[in-house]
């Protein structure tokens, strides 16, 4: 008898290793995920341009970067700090100048990751956005500005599928071997509304299946699926009932694991989780400082082993 619905993934053992370069961009689940692999010792940049939730936006970061361009319309000033709305507002300066140049290394970051990279990881948060009404432009964030500067919609899928078509066709010109990794987060966004929260995951759904379905470089990842239709109960949720427990997302992770590494990267997985203890240990038990740093040393010699 089953008493839940089990996600069937198609493993891609050999899709990520620790050479692998990696880029993550899009909402708050891609940080999660991105932070582990990070915290695993993989080469990953994690959303430099900080937590961008709709396609629109991330694919202006990405089309901006490769033209190393700037959109000095969408620069605001708030409060003594220069924001920019394409940005997560962890991007900021003190002066119009310092927010520019801050933003100028973000774009080389992530322009090095899409010529020079190997897989490009995008999690669609949400297919509502705010277009600032002065510029016509579609935000990323509105750092907090009046909303009547701004009116709400809802992304068009025939639109966004043009727009992705040409970003894919372009990111695979400059880049032949760049791999493309979709998910669709799980994360709720109910302040939309419930039934509203549903449309905009039914439009990034239909993007992603769209873009497998168009390029041999593209997979999808079913992390909204694991949350909602395998696990599908609120205690793996944390108390806003909107963002998934740590327990969830580790669920998530042994399972993207499960998919695209391979029994080598497994290993190397193993040492780092050990190491990461041993670590912690050490910070408790100042006493055993010697010896554990003899163990550290022996874990990174395996893992260099196993790694080259």
């Amino acid at each position: 008898m089953k008493f839940r619905t089990e996600v069937s993934i198609k493993p891609q053992p050999d899709s990520i290793s620790y050479k692998t370069e990696m880029l993550s961009i899009g909402s708050c689940f891609a940080d999660e995920i991105g932070q582990r692999l990070k915290n695993l010792s993989f080469p990953i940049d994690d959303n430099p341009a900080g937590i961008i939730f709709n396609p629109v936006s991330m694919a202006d970061l990405f089309q901006n970067a490769l033209a190393a361009k700037q959109n000095d319309e969408l620069i605001v000033e708030r409060d003594g700090l220069w924001y920019h709305y394409g940005f997560h507002s962890k991007v900021f300066g003190s002066t119009k100048a310092e927010l520019k140049k801050e933003i100028d290394e973000i774009q080389s970051k992530v322009k090095s990751k899409l010529i020079g990279g190997n897989l490009l990881m995008i999690t669609l948060g949400t297919a509502w956005v705010y277009r600032h009404i002065k510029s016509n432009q579609i935000v990323a964030n509105c750092h907090k500005i009046p909303q009547k500067e701004f009116t709400k919609e809802l992304l068009d899928l025939e639109d966004l599928k043009k727009l992705y078509v040409d970003l894919f066709n372009q990111l695979i010109e400059v880049n032949p071997s760049l791999k493309i990794m979709l998910t669709v987060s799980p994360v709720r966004h109910v302040k939309d509304g419930v039934h509203e929260n549903n449309l905009s995951k039914s439009v990034l759904l239909l993007l992603s299946d769209y873009l497998v379905k168009t390029f041999d470089q593209v997979n999808y990842f079913p992390a909204y699926e694991l949350i909602v239709d395998d696990l599908r109960d609120y205690r793996f949720y944390k108390e806003d009932l909107i963002h998934p427990s740590k327990q969830a997302v580790d669920y998530v992770f042994d399972k993207f694991s499960e998919t695209y590494f391979s029994e080598k990267t497994k290993q190397g997985v193993s040492i780092q989780k050990a190491m990461l203890n041993l670590k912690a240990h050490r910070s408790l038990h100042f006493s055993d400082d010697a010896v554990v740093t003899e163990k550290l040393q022996k874990m990174e010699s395996e893992f260099s082993q196993i790694i080259n």
